[in-house]
C-alpha cells in the first residue's frame, strides 16, 4: 500500500474510533476506551506526528498485543498492512456493550475525541446507564 493509499484509508487526524501508536507498549489504556465506548482500530507504527515509523512483528509486538486481549477479555482483531516498506499494525477493537471492560488497574476509561479519559465519581453510572444494552 502507498502512503498515500494509507491516508486515504485511515485519515489522519484522532478521533474516536482511531489512534496512532509509535509501538505496542501503551496500547491497553486504548483498547480500553475504545471497547467501551464504540470500538475503532489504533495503528501501531504511526507516532503522533503521523509519521510512519513502522513496528517489528517480533514474538514481543505479538505476546503484548495478545497480552491485553487477554487482560481485557477484549476479542482484538489485528492486520498487517505493507505500507510504503514499513510494516503498521492495525488493531480492531469491537465496542463490548453491556459488558464492563477496564484497566488491569482497575480503571474505567472512554474515547473523547482522540484522547482517552478516566470516568469518575457519578460519571460512571451515567456513561453505563446511556450504553445500548447489547440485546
Amino acid at each position: 500500500m502507498t502512503r498515500r493509499g494509507f491516508w486515504r484509508r485511515f485519515g489522519r487526524i484522532e478521533h474516536e474510533r482511531l489512534e496512532f501508536k509509535a509501538s505496542v507498549n501503551h496500547i491497553c489504556e486504548s483498547v480500553v476506551a475504545m471497547a467501551m465506548t464504540c470500538g475503532g482500530t489504533i495503528l501501531v507504527g504511526v507516532s503522533d506526528q503521523r509519521h510512519l515509523v513502522g513496528c517489528a512483528i517480533d514474538q514481543q509486538a505479538l505476546d503484548r498485543i495478545a497480552g491485553v486481549a487477554h487482560d481485557t477479555q477484549v476479542d482484538l482483531g489485528v492486520e498487517f498492512l505493507a505500507v510504503a516498506g514499513r510494516t503498521v499494525i492495525a488493531i480492531s477493537v469491537p465496542a463490548v456493550a453491556p459488558r464492563v471492560v477496564t484497566t488491569p488497574d482497575g480503571r474505567l476509561l472512554r474515547r473523547i475525541g482522540g484522547s482517552n479519559r478516566p470516568l469518575l465519581g457519578d460519571g460512571v453510572p451515567r456513561f453505563l446507564g446511556a450504553r445500548p444494552s447489547g440485546h
